[in-house]
């Protein structure tokens, strides 16, 4: 049975009372410590209706590392009625699942229901409301076309209409309490329509083509500021629909609000880009005003998944109240962009202190046996392991597992077959012989 509504039958009439606005989900609503790609939608929407802002919403997050890190009980801990959750998650578990997909493969749909239903219901326990975000179109999203030849497309577009229609269903199971915001109609209406990406007299730039001011992408995965203000409105329309004010609609970010948000008056490409001297790790900078791009690191010894810690590279001895040309945030990479200097992944372990070269990583070597394998945005790295550089890099995987793990198992495997064998053999002389003894008793032998 679905959870009561939080609202009762005179709300339908008298309107939707909020005084708080919270996010959940990935690096599209969320984690943005320099203010480079917000401010975010639900930002917007919390001023434009003159509430309270939460920002649950943390970049990497999977359905499934959400609900280990107790975002959405950490929402219904603190809030509850008169709080309207913004919510998209599912991006990266439809990411960390390209390969399935591609093959037609959409079982993991089903894991990504069962874990948004128990950050639905947990918020609904505490009487919130919740605007659930399908995803966009992902053949679309650059990240992936990157990546994956023409022909595979039309997988991630039918997976993501999977998706999409998974999501009604479950609006449609919890009632008027749980909405859907239709992102997948709104990236398509402005990728597609170039009238909706008019502000004035100016056009926002749509993908492929990407910029951190004037275009709706900054990269492979995220909105500019400026394509964040337009899918503000779009979600606003949303709110006034399924969540109306009993004082009326509320209002939409204005043209001026959104040509704020870029700047149309500076040619793309004109900030000036800086050439360190010397060691590149060793140089520092001021966070408040450089800029910076997301890359997502995860490392798995063994099976097991390492944590990169939050900070690393972010006022040390070194950069005091300032950052090294990357830092870790809670779960992704903040690679400084406006350098000339080509960057690798082996700056960030030397600013982290740690190993990481094609002899070692942390404190295991290589020479001991074990393999080590990279992939960088979902294809394996076959180059030098000790200079893996990171220009446009958005996703880097590390997997090294140790000697003892396969010997072990080899070793098991050669202990057991034996055993396993010799009692099969006995079963089968056993049963042979069992057989003919029924066979002569039967025929008087």
């Amino acid at each position: 049975m679905p959870i009561a509504s939080s609202q009762n039958q005179s709300t339908q009439t008298n309107g939707f009372h909020y005084h708080t606005i919270a996010s959940l989900g990935d690096s599209t609503l969320g984690s943005d410590p320099t203010g480079y790609r917000g401010p975010f939608a639900s930002l917007h929407a919390a001023n434009l209706m003159d509430v309270d802002y939460y920002e649950g919403a943390v970049g990497g997050d999977r359905s499934w590392t959400l609900i280990d890190a107790g975002r959405h009980t950490d929402i219904a801990e603190n809030y509850g009625n008169g709080t309207l959750v913004t919510m998209m998650v599912g991006a990266w578990d439809f990411i960390d699942s390209d390969v399935d997909i591609v093959n037609g493969e959409y079982a993991f749909i089903d894991k990504l229901e069962e874990n948004i239903t128990i950050i639905i219901e947990t918020l609904l326990e505490s009487e919130i409301d919740i605007l659930v975000w399908n995803l966009p179109n992902m053949s679309f999203l650059p990240f992936l076309t990157q990546i994956f030849p023409t022909e595979k497309h039309p997988y991630f577009t039918e997976a993501s209409r999977l998706w999409a229609d998974r999501l009604e269903e479950i609006s449609d199971f919890y009632g008027e309490s749980v909405q859907i915001f239709d992102l997948m109609a709104a990236s398509d209406d402005l990728l597609q329509n170039q009238s909706s990406r008019i502000i004035g007299e100016y056009e926002v730039i749509s993908p492929p083509v990407m910029c951190d001011k004037n275009c709706i992408m900054v990269d492979s995965l995220h909105p500019t500021s400026v394509g964040q203000g337009l899918l503000a409105n779009y979600m606003m329309s949303a709110i006034n629909e399924k969540f109306p004010s009993p004082e009326g609609d509320y209002p939409l970010l204005s043209d001026d609000e959104l040509i704020s948000l870029a700047d149309f008056g500076m040619t793309q490409g004109a900030q000036e880009e800086i050439k360190i001297e010397g060691d590149v790790t060793e140089a520092c900078f001021d966070w408040t005003d450089s800029v910076y791009r997301d890359m997502y690191l995860t490392i798995t010894i063994d099976g097991e998944d390492i944590s990169v810690p939050s900070y690393i590279g972010f006022n040390t001895e070194l950069c005091r109240q300032s950052t090294h040309v990357m830092y870790s945030g809670e779960r992704s990479i903040n690679v400084i962009s406006n350098i000339q200097n080509n960057l690798t992944l082996n700056h960030f372990f030397h600013i982290w202190g740690q190993n990481f070269s094609s002899e070692q990583i942390f404190d295991m070597e290589l020479q001991d046996g074990g393999e080590l394998s990279v992939s960088i945005d979902g294809v394996e790295y076959t180059g030098d392991l000790s200079e893996i550089k990171i220009d446009g890099v958005i996703s880097i995987d590390i997997k090294f597992e140790s000697p003892m793990d396969a010997e072990d198992s080899t070793q098991d495997i050669g202990d057991s077959t034996p055993g396993f064998s010799a009692l099969l053999i006995s079963m089968t002389l056993m049963l042979v012989i069992f057989t003919r003894s029924s066979r002569r008793e039967s025929e008087g032998w």
